[in-house]
């Protein structure tokens, strides 16, 4: 599998990159995440991890905030 590489854009999106780099490496390696006010634990735990990120995504008012949680949630689509 071939990787590209992600060159961040702005702060936020480089705080994604991280965040999401972040809740992967957990779920790989078998530890237990927070994701909000979420407790992330079971075996699908990348797809519980993503849906919780969009639902604080639509339920966001900010336009700023959203677009860092989409950020967020692509990461972790791309893996």
């Amino acid at each position: 599998m071939r990787y590209e590489p992600v060159i961040p854009r702005s702060r936020d999106e480089l705080e994604a990159a991280f965040g999401a780099a972040e809740i992967l490496d957990a779920i790989r390696s078998g530890r237990d995440i927070w994701v909000f006010d979420q407790y992330i634990w079971d075996p699908d735990s990348l797809e519980r991890a993503r849906k919780v990120l969009i639902e604080k995504r639509d339920a966001c008012s900010d336009p700023d905030r959203a677009a860092f949680l989409t950020s967020l949630i692509r990461g972790l689509e791309k893996g």
